[in-house]
């Protein structure tokens, strides 16, 4: 469907609430709609959120631009083996130094996040895309993700640990997320 020369992709589902989606990384719009939810209501939706998407379209093709992803499977598996090294070099130094420790970690290649943490086994993921980020980027998921090893949330005991370990992560994170 295009909608004020927008393309978006509508599927409709067995779902409550219309969500929107962009996709890294080439900034596509997805929405998902409820069955009986019409052409009318879908343009209407998209039109009320135009700014927002037109800000966060440009700022995820400009990240893809500055970070292009690996496209083929031989380029993944050479960005995998330099990250997997990465990682194993840094972790151990990591966990040394905020006695935060993992039971493992795995490279994913996740789409919408740096890593994530199973707050019950202590295992980390991290995302294919750290490849081609600074060290300085890739030590800040891996201080987040060992934070989550001791407090599950978000909340304020998790900044307070951020900042005990990393006391410039705020100034990282802006960096990781801006581009």
């Amino acid at each position: 469907m295009i909608i004020d020369g927008l393309e978006v992709a509508v599927t409709k589902k067995r779902i409550k609430r219309m969500n929107m989606r962009i996709k890294e990384p080439d900034g596509r719009v997805v929405i998902s709609a409820p069955y009986g939810t019409s052409d009318f209501m879908i343009k209407s939706f998209v039109r009320s959120k135009r700014n927002w998407l037109d800000k966060n379209i440009k700022r995820i093709v400009e990240r893809a631009e500055a970070h292009p992803a690996p496209k083929t499977k031989a380029e993944k598996e050479a960005a995998r083996r330099e990250l997997k090294a990465r990682i194993a070099e840094r972790l151990p130094q990591i966990e040394d130094i905020t006695g935060l420790y993992s039971n493992g970690w795995t490279v994913r290649d996740m789409h919408t996040r740096w890593g994530s943490c199973n707050t019950k086994t202590h295992h980390l993921n991290f995302s294919l895309m750290l490849a081609s980020r600074s060290d300085e980027e890739l030590d800040y998921v891996i201080v987040h993700e060992l934070v989550h090893t001791v407090v599950p949330n978000h909340g304020a005991d998790f900044y307070a640990m951020m900042d005990r370990f990393m006391p410039n992560w705020k100034s990282i994170r802006r960096g990781l997320h801006r581009t």
